[in-house]
Parts: structure tokens; C-alpha cells; sequence
């Protein structure tokens, strides 16, 4: 009988430690076929308590193409990953600038859907801007 809850237990953590592994790749790929090859517009940005709202205007948009580059409005291209991290759901942009500089900035993935993205980015210290983008 030991042996046997000994046995079952083994396989039990296993399971348990596959499916984990699993389910992270899931995840990403899930959240890179829903982020992929869709001009996402910027909607509006919110920093505390302040918004703005850019809906109606002629403004910044970013496309993530399939082949894990990346370009946007401003004419700055690169390349991305989404990933996993601590129980976070992350985008890893790597870019140049105008002037040829790297450039990484990591959001944090709030929301991703069919026609909804919203993000949240920290620049060095401070609060929160979270980044609401609709794809039309």
C-alpha cells in the first residue's frame, strides 16, 4: 500500500509540474495569435488619476507582426517577445531610435482580446501608465 501512495504521489507531481510547463506556452501563444498582425490604435492613457483620450484623432498606432517584429507610427521598428514572468504576463520590446540607440521597454499585459489591448508600463520609477488600444 505504500508503495502504491508512494507511486501515486510521484505521479501526481509530475502531472502536476508538466501541465504547468504547458500552460505557459499556451498562454504566450495564445496571446501572440490575439496580438498579431493588427494595427493597434492608442485609444487613451491613464497615469494616476490623470487620462487622455486620443479617440478621434489622427495617432500613434503599433503593429506586431507574426515574425516577431515590431514597428509603429513614430517610425520605430524592432523586434518582441511576449513572456511570462512570475505569474505576469509580459511584452519585451527591443528598439532603435531615430538616432540608431537601443531601446527595450517591457509592459506588463493587463487585457488582450480580438480587438482590445491594454497595457501598463512603468518608466524607471514612479506610477503606472496604463495604455488602452482598440485594432479598427
Amino acid at each position: 500500500m505504500r508503495k502504491l501512495y508512494t507511486l501515486l504521489l510521484a505521479a501526481t507531481t509530475l502531472t502536476m509540474i508538466a501541465c504547468n510547463k504547458e500552460t505557459g506556452t499556451t498562454q504566450t501563444d495564445v496571446m501572440n495569435s490575439l496580438l498579431t498582425n493588427k494595427n493597434w490604435y492608442l485609444d487613451y492613457s491613464i497615469t494616476g488619476n490623470s487620462s487622455k483620450s486620443y479617440v478621434g484623432q489622427s495617432t500613434y498606432f503599433v503593429t506586431y507582426l507574426k515574425d516577431g517584429t515590431t514597428k509603429d507610427s513614430d517610425g520605430l521598428t524592432g523586434t518582441y517577445t511576449v513572456e511570462v514572468i512570475g505569474n505576469q504576463s509580459q511584452l519585451h520590446v527591443q528598439l532603435k531610435t531615430a538616432s540608431g540607440n537601443p531601446l527595450e521597454v517591457i509592459y506588463n499585459i493587463l487585457s488582450v482580446g480580438e480587438t482590445k489591448l491594454v497595457l501598463s508600463k512603468v518608466v524607471t520609477t514612479g506610477t503606472a501608465t496604463q495604455l488602452y488600444f482598440t485594432n479598427k
